[in-house]
Formats: C-alpha cells, structure tokens, sequence
C-alpha cells in the first residue's frame, strides 16, 4: 500500500510503474471515502450550549483576498480546523477552552491571536498581515538539504509522539466525469494511529497493517447515478475508510523523498528561510534527476528549523521521465464502457500534507489529493477526462488510553459494501457536534445540479 505513494512509478522490481500503482490504490481505495445518504446539507444550526461556535473568514489584510487552507487552532488545546478555498472555517470550541486563545496562521503571514470568548457566537472576519519569509543573510548553508531530512526523520518520535493516538477526521471527496461533478461525499471518521516510531524498512508492511484502524462516525453524499456509472470500476469502487491516510509523510517516510536510500535519485536544493516571529525555516525544492529512468516526484517541503519537524510537503510526478512514460503506456491497453483500445495519458496528480503544532505537539492537519486522468483511444479519436479529489482535515485527537483501549475500529468495514449502509442514515443534529469544512459557494451550484 505505501510502495507506491512516494516512490517511482516504471516497470521494474524496484519501482513500479504508475499504472501499478493506480490499480494498488484502486484495491484499497486510494480515491475513496465513500457512498452515503445526503441530507439537509444546507439546514439550520443547532448551536449547542456546551461549545463555542465559532465562524468566519481568514483574508488578507491589505488585498482583502481569502486565505484558503489557513490554519485554525485553539492554543491549548488539540483542537483545530482549515478554512476551506473561500476562506471560511468553522469551529465548535468546548466550553472549557473557552477563555483560551484562539491562533489563525498561514505561511508567509503574522499568527493572528484572539480570545475565543470575544468572538464566539458571531462571524468574524479575521485579517492576517503579510509577513514574508526572508532569505537568511548568511548565503552558506551549515547543513544540506540531506542532513536537514536526516534530522526529520531522527526527530519524528519526539516532534509527533511516540504513544499511540486517535485522530478525528472529516474527509470530504469528489469525483469527476468530463469536467461535472458526479459524486460528493461527506465522512467524519476516527483513526487510531499506533504513534510516531522509527521503524526498520522491512517492518514497513507490518506497520501499515496495524496503524490506521479507522471508525467510520457518520456520511452522506450526492451523486449523480449517469456520471458515476460512466466511470465505471472507478466511480463504484467504495475503498477503505483509512487509506487517505497513507500520506502520512513522517508516520510512513520509506519509500518516499524522506528516504536516505532514494537520496541519489533527487536533485535538492535548500534556502533558509527567517521566520516572522524568529527562527528559520528549511525550505527544500526536489526533483529527479535527469537520465533517471523511473518516474519519481518533485515538489517541496517546510521544515521548521529549531525541531527539524515536518511542517507541509507538496508533490506531483516529476516529468524528467516522460519521454519513458509514453514508450511504456501503450503496453497496457484498457477497457472503457465496453470499448477496447485505449491507453492512458501521463498521470496529472498533486499530494499535499501539513502538520501543525497543537498542545505542545504536531499533529497531522490536512491531507489534499488531487488526480487528473486521461484516456484516449487513438482508433476513435475520442478522449475521457476523469478527476479526483480528496481533502482531510484533522479536526482533533486525543491519546486517552482509556479511549484506546476500546477502541472498536476494523479496516475490513466498508471494503466491499456502501458505507452508508454501516452506519444508517445521516443524522443533522450529529453532524453539528463536528468541525468541518464549509461548503464554497461555486460547490453549492453543482450539488444542486446534480441532486436535481
């Protein structure tokens, strides 16, 4: 399951091939949340005396421009939340934080800090200041950008907790068909994770086996049955409730950018960065390098530069191997809507995953995956175009060992059945007990469109 999420993507023992791997994540439900019952999405609010409600939008202070995916927290606590691509977030707060401090941050601005009693109740527009990271003075960098991953990785244990924990989660995923929505899925979800420990690479699968219990809570969704179909195996395929959370760069870092083994593949390039507040950050550009065979990745990560803690990673495959993607594509040719005959184009995929300090602690924040694919039939002439999208937001999480202890997830529920059938149907009133992502206004056009 996890040979495949960071590594390369041709034909041979040591890398499989992108196809390989699509047709892995296929199996376990890479594209996945899953199939329930939508209802009342844009009903009223119950606002529980028991929490602080708390909304509004995080923009720029001098362009007025939202900030999607800032980071929302209450400082002391493991609570959290993102805004969404409009900049709007919600957040129920427990009434026992409620005199704590609510922190809004986002790369390259001042954190914005308010008391969360002051602005509970109503929605509040927060203004954050722009603040850019300036290249530190002194050009020679003392470490490589290799050392600086070393030390990510030596530091996993201490920056992200060895104990076991269990996150709570919303997962929203959409699915294309030739540009239209065809699905929308809600899912809030618990995932007990068996903590943050250094491993031996040959212990890897063992590890994937036993982290990641997931306990689906509630879901919902929209479809629209024609687009879904025409998608076939793709559009019904359900997967598993834990799967998204194979992104999990510092939990599973073989085989991935973070792996010393496949340092010789990359090519690196570091800068410090000086943070507003003190400090540096480790900012750290990779790609294949030329004459590389294999299709691995390039993108970016942040890393802070006083606890070496993994702070965003962004990849997409790397193109330096085109060339030897369109030689092997036509290899494997495929079925769709009963036609045979057509191959498909070099994948367009983009994996982004953040982690944000919470109590003393980082924790996994958000997991965003996107994928582009398109399949031609060069007989035809025709061309399909399918999309998917994936976003997590890691809502909360706890290490009670009481709660751990029972614990009663099970990766086998939900695989090869609706998942809205698990659970039953969706319930309101429990939906606003959770912090998730609003709905934007361009998403409510096209789910009235399809409900129709």
């Amino acid at each position: 399951m996890v040979e495949g999420r960071g590594r390369g993507l041709s034909p041979s023992p040591f890398f499989p091939t992108f196809i390989e791997i699509f047709q892995r994540m296929q199996k376990i439900g890479f594209l996945a949340v899953v199939l329930f019952l939508l209802q009342s999405f844009l009903g009223s609010r119950a606002i529980s005396q028991e929490v602080a409600a708390l909304s509004g939008t995080v923009f720029d202070s001098a362009t007025g421009i939202a900030l999607p995916f800032a980071q929302i927290s209450v400082q002391n606590s493991t609570i959290g939340t993102v805004t969404n691509e409009e900049g709007q977030f919600k957040l129920d707060v427990p009434a026992r934080f409620a005199k704590d401090t609510l922190l809004a941050t986002y790369m390259g601005y001042e954190t914005l800090k308010l008391p969360v009693s002051g602005i509970a109740g109503n929605p509040t527009r927060l203004a954050l200041k722009q603040h850019a990271l300036q290249l530190a003075e002194v050009e020679i960098l003392a470490l490589s950008a290799e050392e600086v991953i070393r030390r990510v990785v030596a530091n996993i244990p201490d920056n992200y907790g060895r104990d076991s924990l269990i996150l709570t989660a919303f997962v929203r995923s959409q699915k294309f068909a030739g540009g239209k929505l065809a699905e929308y899925t809600e899912a809030i979800i618990e995932d007990l994770k068996t903590g943050y420990n250094l491993y031996k690479r040959k212990d890897e699968k063992e590890r994937s086996r036993q982290s990641n219990i997931p306990l689906l809570l509630k879901g919902r969704v929209i479809s629209d049955t024609s687009l879904v179909n025409s998608i076939g195996d793709l559009g019904k395929s359900a997967g598993c409730l834990g799967c998204n959370f194979i992104h999990d760069f510092v939990e599973f870092y073989y085989q991935t950018v973070l792996d010393e083994k496949l340092f010789r593949f990359y090519n690196f390039k570091i800068e410090e960065l000086l943070k507003p507040e003190g400090g540096k950050i480790y900012h750290i550009r990779f790609d294949q390098k030329k004459g590389v065979k294999e299709t691995l990745w390039k993108g970016e990560m942040f890393i802070n530069g006083g606890d070496f803690a993994l702070l965003k990673i962004t990849q997409k495959p790397s193109f330096e191997a085109y060339d030897q993607f369109e030689k092997q594509k036509y290899r494997k040719p495929y079925t769709i809507l009963n036609s045979t005959g057509w191959y498909q184009e070099m994948p367009l995929m983009e994996w982004t995953t953040t982690y944000s300090a919470r109590n003393g602690k980082y924790y996994l924040n958000t997991i965003q995956v996107q994928n582009w694919l398109t399949f031609i039939n060069p007989a035809t002439r025709r061309k399909l175009k399918f999309a998917h999208r994936n976003e997590v937001v890691v809502t909360g999480a706890t290490r009670d060992p009481e709660k751990i202890k029972n614990f009663k997830g099970d990766k086998s529920i939900g695989v090869n059945q609706r998942w809205d059938q698990v659970v039953g149907s969706s319930d309101d009133l429990f939906w606003e007990k959770f912090n998730y992502l609003p709905i934007e206004e361009k998403l409510k056009k096209e789910l009235v469109q399809i409900g129709r």
